[in-house]
């Protein structure tokens, strides 16, 4: 029997010999209280963490790195030799700040990576990237902080290492990384504790996400703040906000600033980032990292010379075949096919996404899809333009979690799981897991989010 089995049959045990409904609202009193809800609603979860093996550490955190190696690289080629413009449709806005040099080295700095792997069996499959604006890293740590209070996770401690990641204490160290290569490019010296803003907007849905980083970076004894993006002054040289000078910033979605309800109240940060006047992280350029067309460069034999042996083969283990939809003929594990008479006949093997999608919008699952929709949705992709990305269907990993319906306790049942590595300037910095009852598994269709974390045997 495996650790995983056995934590997970222990920590059942543990559990339902307890109060699971009363476990379940002491979590959910306690997110309220550190500002995680969704539209005023408790934020979704389950009363069990997420446990993979520490063993499996070196294979996720080797992944990854490869994984931001090969992306960065992607966005080299597109930004300096314009390629990959089938698959990156960057426009408008995002495309012209995109083009603005950060002054610092690399596209990709905090990036959420969305994967299926399966615990017992040890396959890895990266899905799709998030890349341009991820979030989450607050919740993450507030959640960790949480369930560690938790009597049952505390029970379980007694008999097992559990080691979880706390991102933005990660976090700390890669933000004032690229904001001391700032420093060196412009030839400034760097401040020891720069002023650092965190930004996204004031009603925004993550909003205590971002602050759980303005309360930590305060701890550590920064001059701290949260800003809307509309809060900035620019006096050609300095960014400010109230008087305040801002030489480092966090963003949080790039839309914050360049929907038009937005855009001219933000045009001096806006300036002040052109004029590399202020350390933007992300910078604009992440963006390009958002496609899901990204995994056919990383997929697809014809691509592969930009990238090295040891890349060439992380991408053939953890990438699954993918396509930019299209009329063309390509090759489907060594054989030529027509791609969209393909797609079309082959349902039940293949994922439809929207190439510019989040959330799980627009996505269309195969083998749960009616053929009629299939159908419908290809000749709409097709006719009217709008972009997707097939995928090969990758077997989607279970877990049990306890369930609360009503207050009723109705048991251990089983859920679908995927896990997000994080990275932090391309090293994997820890992970977070969503579980949900349908395939697809994402906070915006009604999953669940839990921490996660890496166990070994106590001696």
């Amino acid at each position: 029997m495996t650790i995983y089995d056995r934590i997970n049959a222990d920590y059942k045990a543990i559990l339902e010999k307890s109060d699971p409904v009363g476990q379940l609202k002491f979590l959910q009193d306690k997110m309220k209280d550190k500002r995680m809800d969704m539209h005023g609603e408790a934020f979704p979860t389950f009363a069990k963490p997420y446990f993979v093996d520490e063993n499996d550490r070196p294979q996720i955190a080797d992944a990854t790195l490869k994984m931001i190696s090969s992306i960065n690289k992607i966005g080299d080629a597109f930004f300096k030799e314009g390629k990959f413009q089938k698959q990156i449709r960057l426009k408008g806005r995002t495309a012209d700040l995109a083009k603005v040099d950060a002054g610092y080295p690399g596209h990709q700095i905090m990036n959420r990576l969305d994967v299926f792997f399966q615990t017992n069996t040890k396959d890895l499959k990266f899905l799709e990237f998030n890349c341009g604006d991820p979030s989450g890293m607050g919740w993450n740590d507030n959640m960790i902080e949480i369930f560690l209070e938790l009597p049952a996770v505390k029970e379980l401690q007694k008999k097992y290492n559990l080691r979880p990641d706390w991102l933005v204490k990660s976090h700390e160290k890669k933000l004032l990384k690229k904001y001391r290569q700032f420093c060196e490019l412009k030839g400034v010296k760097p401040e020891a504790k720069p002023n650092v803003a965190f930004v996204c907007w004031r009603d925004s849905t993550i909003l205590g996400d971002f602050l759980s980083f303005v309360d930590y970076y305060k701890s550590l004894g920064y001059n701290a703040i949260f800003a809307d993006p509309r809060d900035f002054d620019y006096d050609g040289k300095v960014a400010s906000v109230k008087g305040l000078p801002i030489p480092l910033l966090y963003r949080d979605a790039i839309d914050d600033f360049i929907k038009d309800e937005f855009w001219g109240d933000c045009q001096p940060i806006i300036q002040a980032y052109r004029d590399h006047n202020v350390c933007f992280v992300n910078p604009v350029s992440a963006a390009s990292g958002d496609f899901k067309s990204l995994l056919e460069i990383l997929s697809d034999p014809q691509y592969e010379a930009i990238f090295t042996p040891e890349e060439r083969q992380a991408h053939k283990k953890y990438i699954p075949w993918t396509r930019t939809l299209m009329e063309i003929k390509t090759d489907f594990h060594g054989k030529q096919v027509d791609l969209v008479e393909f797609v079309r006949t082959n349902r039940d093997k293949l994922v439809l996404k929207p190439n510019d999608g989040y959330g799980g919008f627009g996505v269309l699952i195969g083998n749960v899809s009616a053929q009629s929709d299939w159908e419908a949705q290809i000749h709409k992709s097709l006719a009217e333009n709008i972009v997707y990305t097939v995928q090969e269907f990758v077997s989607i990993p279970v877990d049990e979690f306890p369930i609360v319906e009503n207050d009723q306790f109705k048991g251990f049942l089983n859920r679908n799981v995927n896990i997000n590595f994080w990275s932090h300037d391309g090293e994997f910095a820890g992970a977070f897991n969503r579980a949900a009852q349908g395939s697809l598994i994402n906070v915006h269709q009604g999953g669940g989010l839990v921490p996660v974390f890496f166990v070994s045997d106590k001696k």
